[in-house]
């Protein structure tokens, strides 16, 4: 499949940009080798249903009713299905480590060439754009910590861009259009609790409007996507959106409120909200309901993961501080502020605003909402830089610092990983995702047999299952029942 690719693409590019695509293939190539190379997997999550669900989807077609022997499995990420399609004969198994590490270094490349490319043009574009740039090279940069959701972050970063980039181009066409449509879809298929990325496009629909956005080859794919996609929730899970109650067909037989394994979405999404909020370092009595009710939890929240948050972005912060006093000193005039800042990057900040707003009242863990944390500042700080700073009358001398900002960003990126590499350069080359760690043996899963029938496998140590024997599950689920119905597996829990 891969080759026949490979062939036809030799075949329909232009002679005058094959050199362009070798460059970049080769740059996205040396740029995932540096992240993922004797690097690890993300902990504890890939190796609890990431590497499990893509081992299932490699082995089995798809499964009914599969989140009754792992709630998590209900609510994995498109990303999973991209892993299993690398599963190729060059690479074996390996393959599926690498679609995280090629977004990645494709999306700062893309940044890193926007920034160049706008120096003497869109300042204040060049600037959101290199505001981005420094904090995923800072924040987003080990692959140990590629799970769904930083992924999915780059992403909606990404689509950010090309909204202010089409305002100063003064163009948003259908193909433009169709392209941040699709990649909002990707964006919310990687992680749903992005779903304010679909105010994007919905703004551009209504502010920008013309035939083309409806009537393109690409939307039919798009709305055939989203069909298929949803589908596939109601099957796994029995829910349009896991854990999410109101979306679930309870009359569908693979849809379980068991309350005793708590598989239920009530409890899930209740569960969830909690941990997000820290109730594993709550010390009291209340319950997960009560606990949090009323704001009670921010100051359990504030002591442990807040204190995280802001640890986490004051390195960012001192960095915007050294640019903002790096660039002060350049010889400027006073500019309109309002002519600079279009109304696509204050519709973005609203966007950000709300985007922390129902973060912090539902998930304020760092991870799931870093975006709209980053996009937030990053916007305030252009538009603060705007205000006193940026329309200078030595072009050479903002090129200067640009580049020189930039290659002092690129050499600690090098560097950082470098050193990993030194400190682990006898282990092993490829991140192990089939032991707990690299003084651990492999994980080891053994069949779980119910009337003679190997039901599901089951790793007992807890740490997950890895990408071993499938479908296999940390818990001991005895009450569940699977039935086989031409070729395809449902799994209930029994009454």
């Amino acid at each position: 499949f891969f080759t026949t690719l490979i062939i036809g693409f030799f075949f329909i590019i232009k002679r005058k940009h094959f050199y362009n695509v070798f460059k970049t293939s080769i740059l996205v190539s040396l740029i995932s080798t540096l992240i993922l190379i004797y690097d690890n997997i993300y902990r504890p999550d890939a190796s609890m249903y990431h590497l499990p669900y893509t081992k299932i989807i490699n082995d089995s077609k798809i499964i009914f009713g599969i989140s009754n022997i792992h709630f998590r499995f209900g609510h994995t990420s498109i990303l999973q299905y991209l892993n299993a399609n690398f599963y190729n004969l060059i690479f074996g198994e390996k393959g599926i480590l690498m679609p995280a590490a090629i977004i990645f270094s494709s999306i700062i490349l893309y940044f890193f060439n926007q920034i160049l490319n706008n120096l003497k043009k869109d300042k204040i574009y060049m600037l959101f754009v290199f505001l981005l740039f420094s904090y995923v090279l800072y924040g987003y940069n080990r692959y140990s910590e590629f799970g769904n959701d930083t992924t999915a972050h780059l992403i909606f970063l990404l689509i950010c861009t090309f909204l202010v980039k089409a305002n100063f181009k003064k163009k948003i066409d259908g193909e433009k259009f169709s392209k941040i449509l699709l990649l909002s879809l990707f964006c919310f298929t990687l992680k749903t609790s992005l779903i304010l990325v679909f105010i994007i496009p919905s703004y551009i629909f209504l502010m920008y409007f013309k035939k083309d956005y409806i009537f393109n080859y690409t939307n039919i794919f798009i709305f055939l996507f989203i069909f298929i996609w949803f589908s596939k929730n109601i099957i796994v899970s029995g829910c349009l959106i896991y854990p999410i109650e109101v979306t679930c067909f309870e009359n569908l037989k693979w849809f379980s409120n068991d309350t005793i394994f708590n598989i239920s979405p009530k409890f899930q999404s209740l569960d969830n909200q909690a941990w997000s909020k820290g109730w594993s370092n709550y010390d009291g009595d209340l319950s997960r309901e009560d606990y949090i009710k009323n704001f009670f939890w921010v100051k359990v929240w504030a002591s442990v993961h807040g204190l995280l948050i802001l640890k986490k972005l004051s390195i960012f912060v001192a960095i915007l501080i050294i640019l903002f006093f790096l660039f002060y000193n350049i010889d400027h005039k006073k500019i309109d502020v309002d002519k600079k800042i279009n109304k696509e990057i204050l519709f973005l900040s609203l966007l950000a605003a709300l985007g922390v707003s129902i973060w912090f009242l539902r998930f304020p863990l760092f991870r799931y909402g870093s975006s709209y944390i980053i996009l937030l500042i990053v916007i305030l700080t252009t538009i603060f830089f705007a205000k006193f700073n940026f329309e200078y009358k030595d072009e050479i001398k903002i090129k200067k610092y640009i580049n020189i900002s930039l290659l002092l960003f690129i050499f600690l990126f090098v560097c950082k990983h470098s050193l990993r590499i030194y400190k682990n350069i006898d282990n092993s080359q490829w991140p192990r995702f089939n032991s707990k760690n690299y003084l651990h043996p492999e994980f080891k899963s053994d069949p779980v047999i119910i009337d003679n029938k190997i039901i599901y496998y089951q790793n007992r140590g807890g740490f997950g299952c890895g990408y071993t024997s499938s479908p296999c599950t940390p818990y001991d689920i005895k009450d569940v029942k699977l039935v086989i119905k031409n070729g395809y597996k449902f799994y209930y829990l029994k009454d």
